[in-house]
C-alpha cells in the first residue's frame, strides 16, 4: 500500500497538498514503483495535528481520487474516519476505507463500508485511553471494531486489521506490539502493518524522518515474518524490495510463485486444566498458527493421572509448516515453558500441553519423539475432537480412518463438547 498524503503538514514531510497534477503524478510513480493499493488521505493523523472539517477533506481528496479512478486501475483506498468523506470517495471511484480510528469516531462510517460493499481497514487505536497490557488492548480495541463492522453488515472477508504502530502507543508499547504481531493472526483476518518513517524509528535510532529507511526496512521484514499481509509505506520501491525477499524466505514465494517445496499437514492435541483454560488454549493456537489453520470444537474430560486435579479442555488443531519434526517439538516445547507449563511431575495439572498427533505421512520414534503419537489410538479426547476436523485421515502405521477410530474408541461418553468451533472466538464471531 503506497501512501499519498494530500497534505501540507505530514510528519513525513511527502504530502502533496492540494496539487492535483502532483498527487496524480507521485501516484503513478507509486504504482510503477510496485504499489497494490493507493492510500489517499486528506487529513494528517500525527499526534499534535489539528482536526480539519469534512468539507475541507472532501476539498482535498475528491479531485485527485476522481482523477486517479480514470487513469489508474490500482485500488485506490480513502484514509478517513468521516462517514460523509468516505461515502463521496467511494461514489468519485475510491474503493476501499482505512479507518485509523477503527470505529471509535464516527458510528455510520461501518454503515457505509456495508452499503458500498468495500473492505475497511480496523485500526487499534490507543489514544485518550488507557491500558495496562498493550497487546490486550489492541486486541480489545480490534474485537470492539469488527464487532461494530458485523453489526452494521460488513461482509467478515471484507475486514482488515491494523494493530496501529505510533496511534496512543509508547515506544516499548509500539515495539512490544510489532514482536507479538503474530498474535493478531487468531481474529482470522488479514493483518495491515504500516510503521513506515514512524517515530518509533526514530526513537530507536536517533534519526530524522528523512533517514529511516533502513529502520522502517527492519520493520517490515520483523512483520511480514509475523503474518503481515498488507505493508503501509511511503518508499514503495525499497519496501517492495523487502516484501519479495521475506516472502521468499517465509512463504517460498518467488516472483509470485509458489515454490515447489510444500509445506506438512500436522495435527496437534492441546489440552489445558489450569487458570483460564479457554484463553491458554487460544492463546497456543495463537502461537501455532501464524498461517491460519484449521480448529476442533473444544471438548471437556475427566483428567488422567496424578491425583485429582481439574477436568480438561481439549481440542486438535490443523496446521501447515516447513519445520521437520524436532523443530516443530523445539518450538512446542518453548511455547509449553513460555505459558508457564511445569514439567516437573508426569501428567501433573498444566497451563498448557502439546502434542504431536501426526506430522504428515512420517513414521518415526526416537528418544525425544515418536510419530504417529503412541497413544493416540487410547484416547477417545483425541480422536472424537480429530475426527470432527478430519475424519478421512489415515493413521500412516496401520490403514485406518480417524474417523473409524473414533467411533470404536472406549471412553467416548466422557468426552463432551463444550464449545462449538463456531463459538470458540465468538467476540469476531466466526469459524477458523
Amino acid at each position: 500500500m503506497g501512501i499519498l498524503n494530500i497534505t501540507d503538514d505530514s510528519f513525513s514531510g511527502d504530502g502533496v497538498g492540494n496539487d492535483v497534477e502532483a498527487a496524480v503524478a507521485r501516484a503513478r510513480r507509486l504504482v510503477e514503483e510496485g504499489a497494490d493499493i493507493i492510500d489517499v488521505g486528506g487529513e494528517s493523523t500525527r499526534p499534535d495535528s489539528k482536526p480539519i472539517t469534512a468539507e475541507e477533506e472532501l476539498n482535498r481528496v475528491l479531485p485527485i481520487i476522481k482523477k486517479l479512478s480514470k487513469e489508474i486501475d490500482t485500488p485506490i483506498s480513502i484514509d478517513t474516519y468521516k462517514s460523509e468523506v468516505a461515502r463521496r470517495a467511494l461514489e468519485a471511484g475510491a474503493n476501499m476505507i482505512n479507518d485509523v480510528w477503527g470505529l471509535r469516531q464516527d458510528p455510520e462510517l461501518a454503515g457505509v463500508a456495508a452499503k458500498y460493499g468495500v473492505p475497511i481497514v480496523i485500526t487499534a487505536n490507543q489514544r485518550d485511553t488507557q491500558y495496562k497490557d498493550i497487546m490486550a488492548a489492541v486486541v480489545e480495541s480490534l474485537v470492539i471494531g469488527m464487532n461494530k463492522a458485523l453489526d452494521a453488515g460488513v461482509a467478515w472477508e471484507n475486514i482488515i486489521i491494523d494493530p496501529g504502530i505510533g496511534f496512543g502507543k509508547t515506544l516499548e508499547g509500539n515495539l512490544e506490539v510489532l514482536r507479538r504481531s503474530n498474535e493478531l493472526k487468531s481474529l482470522g483476518r488479514p493483518i495491515l502493518l504500516g510503521t513506515s518513517r514512524k517515530s518509533m524509528i526514530g526513537q530507536v535510532l536517533d534519526l530524522p524522518v528523512d533517514e529511516r529507511l533502513e529502520g522502517t526496512a527492519a520493520t517490515v521484514a520483523l512483520g511480514i515474518a509475523n503474518g503481515a499481509d498488507i505493508i503501509r509505506v511511503h518508499d514503495v520501491l525499497q519496501m517492495k524490495r523487502v516484501a519479495r525477499m521475506t516472502d521468499a524466505v517465509v512463504r517460498g514465494i518467488v516472483r509470485g510463485i509458489k515454490l515447489s517445496l510444500k509445506p506438512v499437514r500436522v495435527y496437534l492435541s492441546l489440552g489445558s486444566n489450569l487458570g483460564n483454560r479457554r484463553a491458554n488454549l487460544i492463546k497456543a493456537i495463537a502461537l501455532l498458527t501464524q498461517d491460519g489453520g484449521k480448529v476442533s470444537s473444544v471438548y471437556e474430560t475427566e483428567p488422567v493421572g496424578v491425583g485429582e486435579q481439574p477436568r480438561f479442555l481439549n481440542m486438535v488443531i490443523r496446521i501447515d509448516t516447513y519445520m521437520s519434526p524436532v523443530q516443530l517439538l523445539s518450538l512446542i516445547k518453548g511455547i509449553e515453558a513460555e505459558m508457564g507449563r511445569d514439567l516437573s511431575l508426569k501428567n501433573a495439572p498444566r497451563v498448557i500441553d502439546i502434542d504431536i498427533i501426526l506430522y504428515g505421512d512420517t513414521i518415526m520414534e526416537s528418544p525425544e519423539l515418536t510419530i504417529p503419537h503412541p497413544r493416540m489410538r487410547e484416547r477417545a479426547f483425541v480422536l472424537i475432537p480429530f475426527a470432527e476436523i478430519a475424519p478421512d485421515v489415515v493413521h500412516p502405521a496401520t490403514g485406518e480412518r480417524v474417523g473409524d477410530l473414533a467411533a470404536r474408541v472406549e471412553g467416548r461418553d466422557g468426552v463432551v463438547e463444550v464449545i462449538k468451533r463456531s463459538k470458540l472466538f465468538p467476540e469476531v464471531r466466526h469459524n477458523v
